[in-house]
Parts: structure tokens; sequence; C-alpha cells
């Protein structure tokens, strides 16, 4: 029976670009990133419509077509309710984070890479970005719905703040071939926006309000699936995480890193974006 496709979907500030890292070094050529065909829409419509994730079945069909060694794909593009599991068997993956930190982290990192960022308050008044980390599972954003998906559909769920364990994990339970070999990515080079953002009382608080419902998520997650994975490890998952801390690059394939980026640059963005000059003119 052929081993399921593993999904990785990214949500934003949770460690994803590293473990890009250990995707492609794992997979090779075999990982591609799922870029939406159609244009995302302009930043800061106020709907509330959580409308950025576009990847669907459809989109992964006609990859599979120009790319039959696929073995993984991932992205900011890709949710739960993407579906993809109607195309074939899928193993999701996904990183929470705890959210006051993530939230603050999101804003610097859209002040520091938009070119026109919004200032705090347009930020807070903009709702499609609210409950993030619920979001990609459920996506009216209701915690218990989002907690059911994840148990039906057997989602691996890491935690940033636990990323070594995270991946040990991944390996143990669900993906037996993965390397857990990485390298650190989109690293800040200064957090004291965030910081900025956390120490205030005002800030905080409004963070708080923005992500309500990523709590009950992510108390879920580390109160009751974690436990089960530490089980399901066994004891010496802190001593080997410690090992892998020490010496993450120990065991990393820079070969296939590097053929897997160039993929994405040479095939996957200019497909990408012919495809989307087509459905402009549409």
């Amino acid at each position: 029976m052929p081993r399921p496709l593993l999904a990785f979907l990214h949500l934003a500030k949770t460690g994803g670009r590293t473990f890009d890292t250990v995707l492609r070094s794992t997979y090779g050529p075999g990982y591609v990133q799922a870029e939406a065909l159609r244009p995302h829409r302009p930043i800061g419509l106020d709907d509330g419509e959580f409308v950025a994730p576009v990847y669907g079945p459809d989109d992964l069909r006609r990859v599979r077509r120009h790319c039959p060694w696929l073995r993984a794909i991932g992205g900011h593009t890709l949710t739960l309710w993407s579906d993809l599991h109607e195309t074939a068997p899928v193993r999701y993956v996904a990183f929470l984070r705890e959210p006051l930190a993530r939230g603050a982290s999101h804003y610097q990192f859209h002040v520091a890479t938009t070119d026109e960022p919004l200032d705090w308050d347009r930020w807070c008044a903009w709702p499609e970005h609210h409950d993030h980390q619920v979001r990609y599972f459920d996506r009216g954003g209701d915690p218990d719905r989002a907690i059911a998906a994840i148990e039906e559909h057997q989602v691996f769920i890491g935690l940033l703040e636990r990323f070594d364990e995270s991946l040990l994990l991944l390996q143990r339970l669900a993906a037996p071939e993965l390397r857990p070999a990485y390298r650190r990515r989109n690293i800040a080079g200064s957090n004291a926006l965030a910081r900025e953002l956390l120490d205030d009382p005002a800030r905080r608080d409004q963070l708080h309000r923005m992500y309500a419902r990523e709590f009950p998520l992510h108390e879920w997650v580390t109160r009751t699936l974690w436990p089960r994975y530490e089980q399901a490890y066994g004891p010496t998952l802190a001593e080997d995480a410690a090992r892998l801390r020490a010496d993450p690059d120990r065991g990393f394939r820079a070969w296939p890193d590097r053929i897997a980026r160039a993929q994405h640059r040479f095939w996957v963005e200019p497909w990408v974006a012919r495809q989307r000059r087509r459905h402009a003119t549409v």
C-alpha cells in the first residue's frame, strides 16, 4: 500500500520555514510548495472571510500529473478543509505556538516584510487573521470543531516551543522516513517589536481578544494530545531531543535540499506565474 502523502499546513510564525528544510532534506524534489494558482486578494479587506488558503484537490491533481514522484506538499495555502484527502490518502502535519507570542510575532513579521504595513489599530481591526491557528482546522474558527477535525483526520500537531521533540515524535509516530535534521530559517533579526507588544498591557489585551479562540485549541494539544504522543514514544524523548538540539545539522542532506529549492525556483514558480496570468485574463 502506498505511503500517504504528507501535507504540511504552514500556519504563520510557527517555525514553518525551518520545517521546510526538514522536508526538503528528507524528500528532495518529492517535496513541493503548494502555491495558490489564483492571486491573493489585497491585504486589509474587512469582511472577515478566511480566504487566503485556496489550494484544493484539483490543484493537487494537477501537480501530481506534472510531478508523479510527489511525496510531500506544504504551504500557507493548505488547510484541513482544503480536502486534499479526497484525492488520495493524506497525513496532515501542522505546528502550533503559544497564541500571544505567535500573534505578536505575526505583526512584527508583517511590519518587517510589507511595503506599506498596516498600523497597529488597522491590523487589530482586520479580522481575517484573527484566531489564525484555529481557522486552519475549522474555517469558521470554532475550537471545538477544530479539535474534532484534528481527531477525525489524525493530524499530527507539533509545537514550536518543543520543536526538536516534535520532529522526533513525527518521525516515530507518523512519518518513519523523516530525517529530523534541520537548518534554522526565517529567524527574526530583532524581536523588539514583538516584545514591546507583549509588554504593553493594553496591546497584550488586544492580542488576547484577537486570538481568544486559539487558547482552547492550544491547551487541548498541550494537555491532551501531546501526553498521548509522549507515552507512545517512550521515556527517551527528552534525551533524544537534547541530542538533536545540540547538533540539528547532523544528518542534514544538502543536495536534496538544493534540488528541491531549484525545482521550486525554476519550475514551480514560473508555472504558477503562468497559471495566475491565465486566471487574471479569464
